[in-house]
């Protein structure tokens, strides 16, 4: 009874809100699906609340992703039918999403929108990862180097479809990284940060149990940090996980929204597939070990396409990085030791290749006004 009494107040609380919502018209829209995704467009908003103080509003489907900056407006609408009336209502000259394959599945495009922005929330290649359609029906598209433009520009000419306004601005993460960051923190764990795959319900198994088990039993303090998506997907091999090692002193699930505290905890990070290993190795300038359990991540049904590219990703990983196999897992010390010995000797080349790969590194923002005007909010 009282979870029905809830359910129809939050439900009043939507409809409340999609009604204040249908009678404005709305400069900046930002959708987020929860409270994880928030990091990635914080600096961003930041920027416009100042600039265009109470015409940003922060619209999530979490009731508890309220973004506390002043003058921008806080509102949540759910998941489901009443999600979607959303979407089909606002009126925005500009929404901001990182949420892909806009128009493709249930969250559809509505006319009185004038232009669908897509900023990054990974900062890897657009085509392995991600679906064929992922990008496909944004207007614009905030890109983080000329990578992800000829990428986009390949599809778009490969398949004949419109052709979006790709700008170069950088990655904002990067910038909210680096401000929040503090690297005199001492860093004596070991991050282990799993990614997810459509294609495997359960990508992290029993490998995940026995590594971070191999670990403790070596007397490394570890943070196990999962994906947002492995609480959907995964909840069963979750708890195995927290049921086994929680009692364990040197042991630390990491469920915060927020990645800072992991990330500058960690001297070394261990990762089979994801992408935020490039935040971490290129902001920190630590380690990272690839465990080689047999699956990558390909969300793209089309990625044979696009074999004269290598994904950036892998450039990185292929350079900078050291695999391991279930077969390595007793000696994982040795392996995690001599990753940190090794790697300080490749820093200026790692450095060198994220300032050629990432425009406005580290200043992301600083450089956003200006192409705000010039580049988005000028008329067609």
């Amino acid at each position: 009874m009282l979870k029905t009494i809830k359910k129809i107040k939050l439900n009043f609380l939507i409809l409340k809100n999609i009604f204040f919502l249908a009678d404005k018209n709305i400069k900046f829209v930002f959708y987020s699906e929860n409270k994880f995704y928030q990091k990635y467009s914080y600096q961003l908003i930041e920027l416009l609340g100042k600039k265009y103080p109470n015409q940003v509003y922060y619209i999530s489907s979490d009731l508890n992703d309220k973004i506390s900056i002043p003058n921008i407006h806080n509102l949540f609408i759910g998941n489901g039918l009443l999600m979607k009336i959303f979407f089909l209502i606002v009126k925005a000259e500009f929404f901001f999403l990182t949420l892909t394959d806009l128009d493709n599945h249930y969250l559809r495009k509505n006319k009185s929108v004038g232009k669908y922005i897509y900023y990054f929330h990974g900062a890897g290649s657009t085509f392995k990862a991600y679906t064929k359609k992922a990008f496909d029906n944004y207007d614009i598209i905030l890109c983080n180097g000329q990578f992800q433009v000829d990428e986009i520009k390949f599809r778009e000419n490969k398949k004949n479809i419109n052709k979006k306004k790709l700008i170069l601005t950088g990655y904002f993460y990067f910038d909210h990284i680096a401000k929040k960051i503090d690297l005199n923190q001492n860093a004596d764990e070991i991050l282990f940060a799993p990614s997810w795959t459509y294609k495997h319900k359960n990508f992290i198994n029993e490998n995940c149990v026995n590594i971070i088990d191999e670990l403790l039993k070596k007397n490394y303090k570890v943070s196990f940090r999962p994906h947002p998506e492995h609480f959907k997907r995964s909840i069963k091999i979750l708890k195995i996980i927290k049921d086994k090692f929680s009692s364990n002193k040197n042991f630390r699930f990491d469920e915060n929204t927020e990645n800072i505290d992991s990330m500058q905890k960690a001297k070394c990070l261990i990762t089979e597939n994801s992408g935020f290993f490039l935040e971490y190795m290129l902001m920190l300038n630590r380690p990272v070990l690839f465990f080689d359990d047999g699956i990558e991540k390909i969300h793209n049904n089309d990625y044979k396409n696009f074999s004269d590219f290598m994904p950036l990703e892998v450039i990185f990983k292929n350079e900078f990085c050291q695999n391991f196999s279930m077969n390595d897992i007793k000696n994982i010390n040795v392996l995690i030791d001599n990753s940190i010995k090794n790697f300080h000797s490749k820093i200026p080349q790692l450095n060198n290749l994220r300032n050629e790969h990432y425009y406005n590194f580290g200043k992301t923002i600083e450089k956003f006004e200006k192409i705000l005007e010039n580049q988005i909010l000028i008329k067609d």
